[in-house]
């Protein structure tokens, strides 16, 4: 995801247009990330897996929750990536695009690596401590890892950005000198964009991917897409979705046409998600599972037909559903959408720190998951506020030191 916002910009003098829009949907879709792991307590059967950030108070509602940020959160957020990705490839080829992107992605990620991942182990293991959990949690790892076992915990996406580009600009490189006449390319966007004008993009998107996930034996089926969070290669289902996402938001960029037609679709889209999740969660069930569920042959794909179904009505109508009503700037928006790589970074080991020792309160599950939340989320604002936004650090993650001052004024105006 081009996370960076000086991004936003094209150069062309044909184009300048920022896309607000979509920058509030990148900013919704990393913070939906924090909403999800502070769910995670609270979710039935959690404790019994061992994972010790586990609480005893929990809700059916809190897994359904999860279920469905988890279900499009990730395909959106790629989407996003790819759209803004070509923005930034205009303005600096492909050399330019890779060299930014090691800098505000690359580097990021080895920093928070450093210092983010060591300070997320604290809670856990104090945690781990108040239940007597010994050992890792007994949940099936929902994927053979090929390579070694590099965890990469919730800064996984960014290492996936990093491959994606690599193998996005290298196939472009590959067509660029055999599709001279980008005859092949024109043909491809063609295809593409008929799906989108005839509605049947869903299908066209959905169906490479159910039918990967139905012959994969090992696919823990309540978590939705694998995550590559250990080892340094992507598990095939993975490539195959978020790459995906990349090149249509590639495309819905070069092809804004289809921006309309979504904004246009949006409720047809919205429809679609409520319909794939209802049918999901009836075949697989309501309570979180982290094993392998034994389906027959029918109930298995109709699953993944559903879920990926979901998925990408859920991206197309939130994107839609933001092009059709966000049309204008808004300085709140524009601060919380540069905030969010911060917020997003650094919240596990806050959140978790909170969670660990609200572990043993005598209070019901809403009162924490609130607290929690709402605890995290003013640190993390104030943090970036007076740590991040006016300070190198500010540059260094988003290409740009903003004067705190200015910023409170164009706040208050809005």
């Amino acid at each position: 995801m081009a996370l960076s916002f000086e991004e936003r910009q094209p150069s062309s003098t044909a184009t300048q247009e920022r896309f607000h829009s979509l920058d509030t949907v990148r900013a919704c879709a990393l913070l939906a990330g924090i909403v999800l792991h502070a769910s995670m307590p609270f979710l039935p059967g959690f404790r019994e897996i061992g994972w010790p950030i586990s609480d005893t108070s929990t809700n059916a509602g809190m897994g359904i929750l999860y279920f469905v940020i988890h279900l499009f959160r990730m395909t959106l957020f790629f989407i996003i990536a790819g759209f803004f990705a070509r923005v930034l490839h205009q303005r600096l080829g492909s050399k330019g695009l890779m060299k930014n992107r090691l800098k505000r992605i690359g580097l990021p990620m080895l920093a928070a690596f450093m210092f983010i991942m060591p300070l997320s182990i604290i809670p856990f293991i104090w945690a781990a401590r108040q239940l007597g959990i010994q050992g890792p949690p007994k949940m099936e790892f929902p994927v053979p890892v090929i390579g070694p076992m590099i965890p990469l915990g919730h800064l996984w996406f960014l290492y996936m950005l990093l491959v994606i580009y690599a193998l996005v600009l290298a196939a472009r490189s590959v067509f660029v000198f055999f599709d001279k006449n980008n005859s092949i390319r024109n043909t491809i966007t063609r295809l593409v964009t008929s799906c989108f004008k005839t509605r049947i993009i869903v299908f066209f998107l959905a169906s490479p991917l159910a039918l990967v996930l139905f012959f994969a034996s090992w696919w823990v089926q309540w978590q939705g897409i694998p995550l590559p969070i250990v080892g340094l290669v992507p598990n095939f289902p993975a490539v195959l979705a978020f790459v995906s996402a990349f090149l249509i938001g590639w495309l819905l960029h070069k092809q804004q046409d289809c921006l309309r037609m979504l904004a246009a679709d949006w409720p047809l889209y919205f429809v679609g998600t409520a319909a794939g999740t209802v049918i999901a969660l009836f075949v697989a069930g309501i309570k979180p599972n982290f094993y392998v569920i034994q389906l027959d042959t029918s109930a298995r794909a109709i699953y993944a037909a559903a879920y990926t179904f979901a998925e990408w009505c859920g991206a197309f109508a939130a994107i839609g559903l933001a092009v059709r009503y966000i049309k204008i700037p808004n300085a709140k928006w524009r601060y919380l959408a540069d905030a969010s790589y911060w917020m997003y970074l650094v919240h596990i080991p806050i959140l978790w720190g909170l969670q660990a020792w609200m572990l043993q309160w005598p209070l019901n599950w809403s009162a924490k998951f609130i607290l929690s939340l709402s605890i995290t989320s003013l640190l993390l604002l104030a943090s970036y506020h007076y740590l991040v936004r006016s300070t190198f650090l500010g540059k260094f993650l988003n290409g740009k030191k903003y004067p705190r001052v200015k910023a409170s004024i164009q706040a208050a105006e809005n």
